[in-house]
């Protein structure tokens, strides 16, 4: 997003062309079309769809695929069990869905359990209760605002199996810190600030 408009084809390429690990994009349920747009308000209109973005990083990066739905956990259900079929069907093994919502997850998992998920959160929750949870969902990572990344998190994520990327850090002394605590991946604007490997 630090170079192209987010969701859009030149924004993928160039995360490709900068050697990104994974691409994450935005998915709304519009009808029964897979749109790809930050906010609810430009899904209907958005010109891609998930197969598009699919298409464009296929054999090339993984696509972290963020259900996304307002205010409505029949929603966040429904997003989550249809976008989770779709990957499973189209054997989109390069491509996995994270959510706010655990509802989106819960579905996501009861749909097509071989897809992998991730819970994406901006608080400092409980973290007993968040593993516990996480494990009950069999999630495969914790997405963490890079705010309320703390030593305690990835000890605790780690010991349960579950990898760490914490969002969106685009600080380069930041970017450094979270590098020697020893998480899995970071997600930035500007992925040429992040170290490989």
């Amino acid at each position: 997003m630090g170079h192209a408009p987010e969701n859009t084809r030149e924004s993928f390429e160039k995360a490709i062309a900068l050697g990104c690990d994974e691409v994450e994009t935005d998915v709304w349920l519009v009808g029964t079309r897979l749109a790809i747009a930050h906010d609810r308000e430009n899904a209907a209109a958005a010109p891609l769809a998930l197969d598009d973005v699919l298409a464009i990083c296929r054999g090339r990066v993984t696509v972290n695929v963020e259900l996304k739905c307002a205010g409505s956990e029949s929603a966040a259900r429904e997003t989550g069990r249809v976008v989770a079929d779709h990957l499973a069907a189209r054997r989109a093994d390069d491509a996995y869905v994270s959510s706010f919502w655990w509802s989106a997850l819960a579905a996501a998992r009861d749909a097509a359990p071989g897809v992998r998920r991730a819970f994406i959160f901006s608080g400092a929750p409980d973290l007993a209760a968040l593993i516990k949870g996480a494990k009950e969902l069999g999630l495969a990572a914790l997405h963490p605002s890079h705010r309320y990344m703390t030593p305690e998190l990835l000890v605790a994520a780690h010991a349960a199996g579950l990898k760490v990327n914490p969002w969106t850090v685009n600080d380069p002394s930041r970017i450094s810190e979270l590098v020697v605590m020893g998480v899995d991946g970071i997600a930035s604007d500007f992925p040429e600030r992040v170290p490989k490997g």
